[in-house]
C-alpha cells in the first residue's frame, strides 16, 4: 500500500501541478485500533505554485482521491487552507502533524509545521471538539440497541482525548493505548484485550450496551466538562506563519518575468 499511496501522490503532482510536503495516515491505522477491512485514511498537505496565489479567482484548495479496489481514501488540504484552520485550533492538521505513520515528507516540512502547530494549539478549542464528538458517540452507545465496534472506540477516544487535555493542558497522544495511561489498570487491561478483538473483526461488527465502558466514557465526559472554563487559548504567531507559508510556496526563476520558460522549485 505504502508503494500505491507513494505512486497516487506523485501522479497527482504531475496532473495537477502541485507540490506535496506532506501525507500521513489520520485514521485508525494511526490510532493503533484498526480493523483486517479499515481503510487507509491518507491525509496530505500540498502547494500550487506562486501565480495561483495570485489570482483574484476563488480556486479550489481540496484535492480527493478514492479508490474502493484499494481500500484507499485520499484527502489533501492546500497548505494555505490547512494554516487558516490550524490557526483557529483545527483539530485535523494538529492530529496529522503528530501522526505516527508518514508515508511522504518534503526535506524539514514537518518540524517546521510542527513548531507552528504547537503554537495554533488551543485546550479551550481543542476541548470543546473531543467533548461535543465523545457527547454524540456516547449518546449512540448508550442507545438500546448494539452499535458497531468502532462507534465504541470513537466514544472512548474522544471521551479519554477531552479528559487528557483538561488534566494534562496538552495535545493527548494519537495513538489510543496511550491515552490509557489515565484510566484504572483493570479497566485498562480490559480494553487492550477490547482493541484485539477488534483487531479481527470487520468494521459492521456490532457490540453489545457495556456499563464499565459506559461508566468511562460519562466520568471522562464529566471530567473533561467540569474543567473546560480554566483552559487557555492558543498563543498563534501570525508573523510566524505567514513566513513560514511563504518559504512553503516554490519561488519563480527570474527569467520566468522576462518569458522564458519556467523552472519553477520546489525546494523548501
Amino acid at each position: 500500500m505504502l508503494h500505491k499511496i507513494q505512486e497516487t501522490i506523485a501522479q497527482l503532482e504531475r496532473d495537477k501541478s502541485i507540490h506535496v510536503l506532506y501525507a500521513c495516515e489520520s485514521g485508525s491505522r494511526a490510532w493503533g485500533i484498526s480493523s483486517p477491512d479499515s481503510d487507509y485514511d491518507v491525509r496530505f498537505i500540498y502547494v500550487h505554485q506562486l501565480d495561483w496565489y495570485l489570482s483574484l479567482c476563488n480556486r479550489k484548495d481540496t484535492i480527493t482521491v478514492q479508490s474502493d479496489e484499494a481500500d484507499l481514501d485520499m484527502t489533501g488540504w492546500d497548505l494555505r487552507k490547512t494554516l487558516q484552520l490550524m490557526k483557529k485550533s483545527n483539530a485535523a492538521p494538529l492530529e496529522w502533524m503528530n501522526s505516527p505513520i508518514v508515508y511522504h515528507e518534503a526535506p524539514d516540512f514537518l518540524r517546521r509545521f510542527r513548531k507552528i502547530g504547537d503554537t495554533c494549539f488551543s485546550p479551550n478549542a481543542m476541548n470543546y471538539h473531543y467533548l461535543s464528538m465523545a457527547k454524540k458517540f456516547y449518546d449512540n452507545c448508550s442507545g438500546e440497541e448494539a452499535v458497531k465496534l468502532k462507534t465504541w472506540f470513537y466514544a472512548l477516544r474522544t471521551a479519554l482525548n477531552a479528559r487528557w487535555i483538561v488534566e494534562k493542558e496538552e495535545m493527548p497522544p494519537i495513538v489510543f493505548k496511550d491515552a490509557l495511561s489515565l484510566i484504572a489498570p483493570h479497566i485498562k487491561k480490559d480494553l487492550l484485550a477490547l482493541m484485539a478483538l477488534k483487531g479481527t473483526k470487520n468494521e459492521d461488527f456490532l457490540f453489545e450496551k457495556e456499563a464499565t465502558l459506559l461508566q468511562l466514557i460519562k466520568e471522562s465526559i464529566a471530567i473533561a466538562e467540569a474543567g473546560k472554563t480554566d483552559l487557555r487559548g492558543s498563543k498563534v504567531n501570525m508573523l510566524e506563519m505567514d513566513k513560514f507559508f511563504q518559504r512553503m510556496i516554490p519561488k519563480p526563476n527570474k527569467n520566468d518575468y522576462k518569458g522564458a520558460k519556467k523552472s519553477t522549485s520546489f525546494t523548501v
